[in-house]
């Protein structure tokens, strides 16, 4: 019995001190290599195999909540100077928008337009968009602000090689690029749009995409039925082309045309040339349009105009802008009323996509042949608030 209490006692002795020791030998042998100056390798570290990750396919259907709001408080500097009644309403116009006159000295708040936009992807190829519009000249039958279905649509992506196709409500291609790069829409519409010449959606198909690899010639070709956001209403058909250009860095061209059949053998083409050009700290672009209409029991007519406008970033948070529109309603009548659109203004942007831009707006009206201009030009100052939201 003692013999073997002895034996335990001699093992458990052993497997302390053995340790021990050698753990002691080790830590003098690195000191003394320390204080040689010969490095040391420390001992391995034991780690354990990676976990392996399942692998997981992409979250589908996924969603997007986004849009924008702008409007402005404004002062009618000039216009019309006689002010008509009904009851407590000022029948003056509020707005420049193309025709005269605005009323002069009207004033106060509006919101011109609001955007509220889902995009959801159903899958890697398939997604969808809806976008509700509030426009302050839409109202409802009561005259209350008023919200209509802008777009909404299917996109089916790359159906044939960098191409897109889509279904629906769509943007059409008409100034879509042109007023990206102008990139102030909440201060006025592009020339075209402007002007009534075409409207930014219509009920159609699209394809859309690139020819080639490196994306320096696209194209947007559409069929739709003419009508902007309302319903089909005979059986003629509106086409558009557009090829965007990027032959250069920084360069923007963009040749468009479009055709719509009308009753009775009526029908116009819209031809219209985009081209910008991107600075280190600013832009400048310019278009030219023109649309033919024809008719068998009138003159053909002939609409014509340019735009030219500019663009700079001083800092980041201030920048300028203005832009010069000259508009013929007819280039082909020898007594018409021309007109020039100018306009100017800041931008500040005290937080990211907040901006607030004072800026004027004016119209001046020029009388050809016997054609007898307006009696008052229309000028309008407004400090114009914008901001975009989203939520993923």
């Amino acid at each position: 019995m003692r013999v073997r209490a002895a034996i335990v006692a001699a093992l458990a002795v052993t497997a302390f001190v053995i340790p021990w020791t050698a753990r002691a030998e080790q830590a003098a042998a690195t000191a003394a290599a320390d204080s040689e100056g010969v490095a040391t390798e420390p001992p391995p570290v034991l780690t354990p195999p990676p976990v392996p990750v399942a692998q997981t396919e992409p979250d589908y259907p996924r969603g997007r909540i986004s849009g924008y709001m702008f409007g402005d408080a404004y002062y009618n500097l000039t216009g019309d100077p006689v002010h008509v009644y009904a009851g407590s309403t000022d029948a003056g116009k509020v707005n420049i928008d193309g025709s005269p006159n605005i009323g002069k000295d009207l004033n106060g708040v509006q919101i011109r337009r609001v955007y509220f936009q889902l995009d959801n992807d159903l899958s890697v190829k398939y997604s969808t968009r809806f976008r509700l519009e509030m426009d302050g000249k839409e109202l409802t039958s009561g005259g209350k602000l008023g919200v209509f279905v802008k777009n909404a649509y299917l996109q089916v992506k790359n159906l044939v090689p960098r191409g897109n196709f889509f279904f629906g409500e769509l943007t059409t291609p008409t100034f879509e690029n042109s007023e990206e790069f102008w990139q102030y829409r909440s201060i006025e519409k592009t020339i075209v749009d402007f002007r009534g010449l075409a409207s930014s959606s219509d009920l159609g198909v699209e394809l859309k995409g690139f020819v080639d690899g490196g994306h320096k010639i696209g194209y947007s070709a559409m069929v739709g039925d003419g009508t902007g956001q309302k319903p089909e209403t005979n059986r003629y058909k509106r086409v558009y082309l557009a090829v965007p250009l990027a032959p250069i860095r920084d360069l923007k061209l963009e040749p468009y045309a479009d055709y719509e059949w009308g009753v009775n053998g009526a029908d116009k083409a819209t031809y219209k040339l985009f081209t910008g050009y991107e600075l280190k700290k600013g832009a400048i672009g310019g278009e030219i349009v023109d649309q033919v209409a024809h008719s068998r029991v009138a003159p053909n007519t002939e609409a014509r105009g340019f735009s030219v406008f500019g663009r700079a970033t001083w800092t980041p948070a201030l920048a300028t802008f203005m832009r010069y529109d000259r508009w013929m309603p007819n280039k082909r009548a020898t007594n018409r009323i021309d007109s020039d659109l100018i306009m100017a203004g800041f931008d500040w942007q005290p937080y990211k996509d907040v901006h607030v831009m004072p800026n004027v707006e004016m119209t001046q009206y020029r009388a050809k042949g016997t054609a007898v201009a307006p009696a008052h030009h229309d000028a309008q100052a407004r400090i114009t608030f914008y901001y975009r939201f989203s939520k993923p």
